[in-house]
This record gives structure tokens, sequence and C-alpha cells, in this order.
């Protein structure tokens, strides 16, 4: 299972930033102690009869924490042994994203899962999970008190497997991938706020919340989730000069003013979020080796500004001193 942690907002660890001259029993062993000292206290049964391969992407939203997590294992125990290293009785949504079958066993209850599938489990409890392919999984995890909060029942639902066909469940699948995804900086905390209840939202809607709980749910989480598509579109287009909110209003098959009113409940235009964007990457570029290769009115182009003396001012304004002064 996936315990929470604290104090780190998002974090990578991959097999491929291993050194390649390490024998597969050895790159095992070095990522699972990065793994278990960032996050997770599991037990962990790999593949013999296939190379060495794993990674692990994960962010922490105060109230909720998600992660992408991949790798040729077969097995994954959340053991007695596992839990009193690290001992809390978090709740855990997982949705297997492999191939073949993903089986579960965890108290006194056991479910086997196609592709897509997803379970609610229990940190507090040893559990055992075993995949007949290599294991690929989203999870979200979230403390015991917020969700009874929000879903009184959810000890009931443990290891039953959520229905596939309900929108929450399908939402909520894709919504936690695209959280995963989200550039770690700047760090936004209205933002994050904010994407953080419209994951709980959402999974008290994919649970089967009920009254109030799921009422205040859906009128949350079908807005915010507009929200980040719209924020998707910007992370995906800012570089493009032309880019507008029209455009994205289109695409979306909405109003402009509507996707501008998203985004001020976030605290920011479109406008300004578009413009913090394209800054934040020229800043990245003129620090990179990529940049160093480039001119600072190409930068500017790469980023969406066509017009240098334009860049120069809000980048100036934004950071207080120029883009060439800012170069590594």
């Amino acid at each position: 299972m996936h315990p929470k942690v604290a104090s780190v907002n998002r974090a990578s660890i991959s097999s491929e930033c291993l050194d390649p001259e390490l024998a597969d029993h050895q790159k095992f062993s070095l990522w699972s102690e990065q793994m278990e000292a960032l996050t997770c206290c599991v037990d962990i049964t790999r593949s013999d009869d296939r190379p060495f391969s794993a990674s692990m992407q994960w962010a922490d939203l105060s109230d909720v924490q998600v992660s992408r997590f991949a790798g040729s294992f077969h097995r994954i125990r959340r053991s007695r042994t596992a839990i009193s290293r690290g001992p809390n009785d978090d709740f855990c949504l997982l949705f297997h994203r492999g191939r073949g079958t993903f089986r579960v066993d965890q108290a006194g209850r056991e479910a086997a899962l196609a592709p897509s599938g997803a379970f609610l489990g229990s940190n507090g409890m040893p559990a055992d999970m075993v995949s007949d392919a290599p294991f690929s999984c989203t999870t979200l995890t979230v403390s015991r008190d917020r969700l009874l909060s929000l879903v009184g029942a959810a000890d009931e639902v443990l290891v039953k497997p959520l229905d596939e066909r309900s929108p929450a469940v399908g939402l909520l699948q894709r919504y936690i991938e695209l959280v995963v995804d989200l550039p770690g900086e700047p760090h936004d905390p209205l933002l994050q706020n904010h994407v953080g209840t419209t994951l709980l939202d959402l999974t008290a809607l994919a649970l089967g919340a009920r009254g109030d709980a799921a009422q205040n749910a859906t009128m949350r989480g079908l807005r915010a989730s507009r929200t980040q598509e719209v924020i998707a579109e910007i992370n995906r287009s800012f570089a493009s000069a032309g880019f507008s909110v029209e455009q994205v209003a289109k695409r979306m098959g909405v109003s402009a003013r509507y996707v501008q009113d998203l985004l001020q409940d976030t605290g920011s235009s479109f406008t300004e979020r578009l413009l913090e964007r394209r800054l934040q990457h020229a800043m990245r570029l003129l620090t990179s080796e990529q940049g160093d290769r480039m001119k600072v009115s190409d930068i500017a182009l790469a980023c969406g500004f066509n017009e240098i003396a334009y860049f120069n001012q809000r980048f100036r304004r934004r950071f207080g001193q120029t883009p060439t002064q800012s170069r590594r």
C-alpha cells in the first residue's frame, strides 16, 4: 500500500537513474531503499525472468497524496513488518494500469482486477497484492479520518472492486494521472488546495458518498475538473504566440467568459497564468545547458513571446533581473 509521508511536495525515482554497471539485484536493492525512504513501506518481490526496471512519481497535496508506480515486480506485500516500519491507518485507493490480472487479499477479502480496475485498501492492515504482469498502478492516499468524514461507510467497501462504468471512477482515474503530471514549479498554494479538494470530492463520489457530501462534491468536482482542463491546455500550448482564451474555450466547447471565471476561482486570470507559465519556462531555458546554445531572442520566441522588448520588461519585473543576467 501507499503510506502517507510529509514535508515533500513532489518527487520522482527511477531505476534509469542508477549506475548502469550495477547488477539487477543491486539496482533493485538501491531503488527499494529510495522508494521506502520517500514513501512506501512495503515488501516487494521482483520478477526474476526479466531485467529490473521501476519508476515512481509522487505528489503531496496536504490532505491527499497521489502516485504513479510501475516496475518489473510480481508481488507487493504490506506485511506486519512493513507496517511496523511505517505505521499508519490511511486509506489507499489503487487503480490497476497494467496488463493481466491484479489480485489483492486484505481483511479476509479477495478481489481480482482486470486492467483499469480499482479498489480501496487500508494501510493499517496487512495486504498481499500479486500481478501476473509487471506492476503498473496509480494510487491516492488519504487519512482515515478525512475520508470517513466524506464517506462514513468507507470500511464497508474495502477490497471491493469499484464500478468501472461509474463516471466518477473514470474521472478520478484520469484526474490522478493529470495531477501526477502537473509541473512542480512554481509552487501555487491556491492551486494546490483546489486540486486536493477536487481529488477528495471525486474520491467521495467514486466510493458512493450520499447526502450533502455527495451534493457538495458533485458541484465542486465538475467545476474543478474543468479548471484543470484549462490549466492542462495552457501547459500544452503556452509556447504558441497566438494561443488565446478563445482557443481554449473552443476546444472545451464552452464560452471564453466561462474559462476566465474558472481561473478567477484559483486567484489568477487566464492572462496572468499564461504569462507566468511562459516566464517560468524562459527561466528554465536560461539556466539550462540547452539554453546556453540559444540567443535570448530565440528563448523569448520559444516561450510564446513575439516581442523581445515586452519579454525583457515582464521578465525583469517578475524575477528582478534581466534575462541575460539570469543565465547560468
